[in-house]
């Protein structure tokens, strides 16, 4: 494929990228649950203690263990 060819080729791939992005969201399967995205943390809790002492981009994290997705050890 040349590139003049991959060049006309672009557009239309990105309409066919948008149309699929427009369709409906599937159904929920039966049994499926959602999680509400506020409780998914992108880290794990980092003790000692019931508060998370992790050190994120310059912040500390400070928020309880269960408010982690995953946690060290039993509550």
């Amino acid at each position: 494929m040349t590139s003049r060819t991959a060049r006309r080729r672009v557009p239309a791939r990105v309409e066919s990228i948008e149309e699929r992005l427009a369709l409906p969201a599937p159904a929920v399967l039966p049994g499926q649950e959602t999680i509400p995205v506020a409780t998914i943390a992108h880290h794990a809790h980092e003790g000692p203690g019931l508060w998370c002492r992790a050190e994120l981009f310059g912040t500390r994290c400070g928020e309880h263990r269960d408010a982690h997705h995953h946690t060290d050890g039993p509550p």
